[in-house]
């Protein structure tokens, strides 16, 4: 089995997210607001962080996943935009301490720590990396897109698409959602039919842990931060019963 998260993912990625453009301009305002660098953390293909570098700001993207960050390195050179992508943990590596003027979590992203230790580390690390008045922002599910313990096993065709290089697919997910643990695995299967009419399926399997609005406000508070700012979308309206997307606006308690 690969090391690579999204081994399995990469190559379909950008055919089902990459002309979501619903998040960009919130970040792109968020990063108007600092003349420091921008760090996103778990950058993927790149679809923020080049965005990001198009309107003139200093990125860095880290990403766990080699396969995703060459594609992401591949579209920066087409486009002669200077990222920096690096592969890892936010965790394991050696980040600039008070070196970013915004650290993004984007989409989800967040979810894929597997326990409050790792949350605190995680958060730790970030608000290390920010300066006085920088900001940490965070993308998750709202109260209206939580888990779901009812659809448990039962495989939904969430997308039907071509990727780039011209290869017919279908995106199936199925999902196995426990409440009381705040977990959800997520199997995502891709099917291609070949030229010699043979379906051929990849599957990428994840780990999320669900995080909630209070929960999250303590998590911060361990971690040398302060809640500064909780949202229901991109167009930072209130967070309400019925919000698919939570967003999160944190600084460093000493800032």
């Amino acid at each position: 089995m690969s090391d690579d998260p999204y081994a399995a993912d990469a190559a379909f990625y950008d055919a089902i997210h990459g002309d979501f453009r619903e998040d960009t301009g919130l970040w792109l305002s968020f990063a108007g607001r600092t003349d420091q660098p921008v760090l996103e953390v778990g950058c993927g293909t790149g679809r923020i962080a080049l965005e990001l570098a198009r309107n003139g700001h200093e990125v860095t993207g880290i990403d766990p996943s080699a396969a995703m960050l060459a594609i992401a390195r591949a579209k920066a050179e087409a486009d002669a935009l200077e990222v920096s992508f690096i592969e890892g943990r936010a965790t394991e590596l050696a980040l600039e301490r008070e070196g970013y003027g915004l650290v993004l979590i984007p989409l989800d992203v967040f979810l894929y720590c597997q326990d409050g230790e790792e949350q605190v580390s995680l958060l730790r690390t970030l608000g290390e990396t920010l300066v006085f008045n920088g900001a940490l922002a965070i993308d998750l599910p709202g109260p209206a897109s939580g888990l779901d313990a009812d659809t448990n096993g039962q495989q939904m065709l969430v997308f039907s698409g071509e990727t780039e290089d011209g290869r017919v697919f279908d995106c199936y997910h199925l999902h196995e959602d426990d409440l009381a643990l705040q977990t959800r695995h997520l199997r995502v299967t891709y099917e291609t039919i070949g030229a010699d009419g043979l379906v051929r399926r990849r599957i990428g399997e994840h780990e999320l842990r669900y995080v909630y609005r209070f929960e999250l406000e303590y998590l911060l508070a361990r971690s040398g931060l302060v809640l500064a700012d909780v949202y229901g979308d991109y167009d930072l309206g209130p967070l309400t019963n019925d919000s698919e997307r939570m967003i999160v606006i944190a600084r460093r308690s000493d800032g």
